[in-house]
């Protein structure tokens, strides 16, 4: 009969490749996360992005009739976009600025007192600027420390300038 001899290398042979499975494993789900955490950062940026260009787009082109969008300054070095309309015989007017780190939108009567505050938050944004020459609206807005760019035809037949 033979005698089974144990070695103690055997013993330590399997726990360094279990030790080194297990480190190899974390690095991997660390590396796994940094990139999970990149790619979710980009497309939070990228989908500002997109609404904010939507959300331009939409209300710019939803009130295209003659003389009824104008660029104002506000008081913080930002531009706004100013739009007015006549329902039921009542004058109102739609603000687009940017207020506290926010693109917002205000709507009520025209002689309603302007509160920046109280417009309706649409995302985040740090700065708009904008820029009316002839039928052409050119935006440009700050949002996470890139500038975004949105040139928007205006189709109607006059504008206020």
């Amino acid at each position: 009969m033979r005698k089974r001899v144990n070695h103690a290398i055997s013993g330590v042979f399997v726990f360094l490749l279990l030790g080194i499975f297990a480190v190899f494993g974390t690095v991997m789900v660390v590396m796994g996360a940094k990139v999970y955490r990149s790619m979710t950062d980009l497309s939070g940026v990228h989908n500002v992005s997109r609404i904010t260009s939507a959300y331009l787009r939409s209300m710019v082109r939803g009130d295209d009739e003659a003389s009824v969008l104008t660029v104002e300054a506000q008081g913080d070095g930002n531009d706004m976009i100013v739009l007015r309309n006549v329902y039921d015989d009542e004058a109102y007017i739609t603000r687009i600025y940017v207020s506290d780190g926010m693109l917002r939108e205000w709507f009520a009567e025209e002689a309603a007192d302007f509160e920046p505050e109280n417009g309706e938050e649409i995302c985040a944004a740090e700065a708009m600027e904008a820029e009316l020459e002839h039928h052409l609206l050119r935006l440009r807005v700050l949002s996470q420390g890139t500038w975004q760019e949105v040139d928007i035809a205006v189709r109607s037949g006059e504008v206020a300038e």
